[in-house]
């Protein structure tokens, strides 16, 4: 188990240098620069509640940890072929390419701006057959579970917890909330 904490750790330093991982109920979770929330099962996770950091494993504050996490009571929406998730990781990382060396209608665009667009595309939407709840799912979702290597066996789950959506595998879970444009504040 600590060789999989060790590369699940390895996986994010290599998208942020000073990520920090928060061992929870028997889960270690971690955030990617591309605001998703990813997590695998560690069964040291059940001793402690704390916080390390991703590159070099060490203890660190708690009060470093500043990330929502997802609520445990998810239910799967809607059971998808991993087939589908890397075919739409690939259409990504061909846009980019395509868009990055010769533009978009013939402008050139910045890689940030067509990353941000890419991510924010949805590829998958539908409605639950299990209990009629609409779902989408961004590429943000498909690049966190494919690039953290959590993509194992023939399908994923779409899962869903209150604001949150994910995508969830044997290996782990990759999780997006989405905000609203409106945010309501107690006046004090």
């Amino acid at each position: 188990m600590a060789d999989e904490l060790g590369r699940f750790a390895a996986r994010l330093a290599h998208f942020d240098p000073t990520a920090l991982i928060r061992l929870k109920d028997g889960w270690a979770w971690g955030r990617l620069p591309w605001d998703v929330v990813v997590g695998i099962r560690h069964e040291a996770a059940d001793e402690h509640d704390h916080v390390i950091n991703a590159t070099s494993l060490e203890k660190r504050p708690d009060t470093e940890w500043r990330i929502a996490l997802p609520p445990g009571k998810e239910r799967v929406v809607e059971v998808i072929p991993a087939v589908v998730i890397k075919s739409a990781a690939a259409a990504a990382a061909q846009t980019l390419r395509e868009v990055a060396s010769g533009g978009l209608q013939a402008r050139a665009v910045g890689q940030r701006a067509i990353r941000d667009a890419l991510l924010d595309h949805v590829v998958i939407s539908g409605r639950s057959d299990a209990d009629g709840s609409e779902f989408e799912v961004s590429q943000r979702l498909v690049q966190a579970i494919v690039r953290m290597r959590l993509l194992e066996g023939d399908n994923v789950g779409v899962l869903v917890a209150g604001p949150w959506t994910g995508l969830g595998t044997a290996l782990g879970s990759a999780w997006h909330r989405t905000s609203s444009p409106l945010m309501v504040r107690p006046l004090r």
